[in-house]
This record gives C-alpha cells, structure tokens and sequence, in this order.
C-alpha cells in the first residue's frame, strides 16, 4: 500500500498490513519524533513509502524500558499527535 499523504505515517503503517499494533508506536508527550518496533517489513516498507526515509535514525530499546533490547527507529518529526497538540495550543485547529 502506497503513503496516504492525508494521514498520518502512524496510520500508514498501521494500514500497510505489517501486523503492527498501537503497542509497536512510541511517544513521548514533548516530542516530535515517532518510535516504532522495527518489526519484519517496516524498514522496508518506510524506504519504498516515505520520502524522508534518510532521516530515520535505529536505536535499541533501553534497559528498563517496555522495549528493553529490542531494534527499533526514530522517526524524525513524525508523531503526528505532537503537532496536532501543538496546533491546538497555537489556535490553528
């Protein structure tokens, strides 16, 4: 499935048939970027889709963490639900 430009790379992947599941996507309340679990597809599927594929960064998640040891990618300024936030705290929705 090609990217949807009028949703969200979130709802992208979640549309792509990867098997990824709301748990797969990390976010942090102040943060512009998006996790998500680097499952069987997902790079592959971002290098074909989405244009700033360059810009993703893989880390492994932190001991501790619900992703302790496992690869996962930092999307830059993808999380959708930041800049929606920040549109309504700017009056712009």
């Amino acid at each position: 499935m090609a990217y949807d430009e009028n949703k969200s790379l979130e709802e992208n992947l979640m549309d792509a048939g990867l098997g990824l599941v709301e748990s797969d996507f990390g976010f942090r309340e102040f943060a512009s970027d998006l996790h998500v679990k680097s499952k069987p597809g997902v790079l592959e599927w971002l290098k074909a889709n989405y244009k700033w594929y360059s810009q993703i960064k893989h880390f492994i998640g932190a001991d501790g963490s619900d992703w302790a040891g496992q690869p996962a990618l930092d999307i830059p300024f993808a999380n959708a639900r930041y800049w929606r936030a920040k549109q309504r705290a700017n009056g712009m929705e």
